[in-house]
């Protein structure tokens, strides 16, 4: 199934228009991730365990997203995009 954050597929016509499919997930770290992180924000660099857990949800909110359109008999997903943020203060859930 072809996803893209563009609005029109070159060379198909969108033929038909479905309500908006969405997806939804939260994903906790853990204590050692928010350590580690702390010390990343202090010094400076990328935090690896972070970086590990926006791709989870990355792929998590995707395989979701065609799950929900091929049920609709959606053959693509159009104008894809993805927000994450902190959802608990005092914690960090993406």
């Amino acid at each position: 199934m072809i996803v893209t954050t563009t609005n029109s597929i070159e060379g198909r016509e969108i033929s038909r228009y479905n309500d908006p499919i969405a997806a939804n997930v939260v994903i906790g770290t853990n204590v050692f991730s928010d350590i580690g992180t702390s010390y990343v924000d202090f010094f400076g660099g990328r935090s690896t365990s972070y970086e590990k857990k926006m791709q989870e949800m990355y792929k998590r909110v995707t395989d979701t997203l065609k799950q929900r359109a091929q049920a609709i008999r959606a053959d693509a997903i159009i104008g894809f995009s993805v927000n994450a943020g902190n959802y608990n203060k005092g914690t960090s859930s993406f």
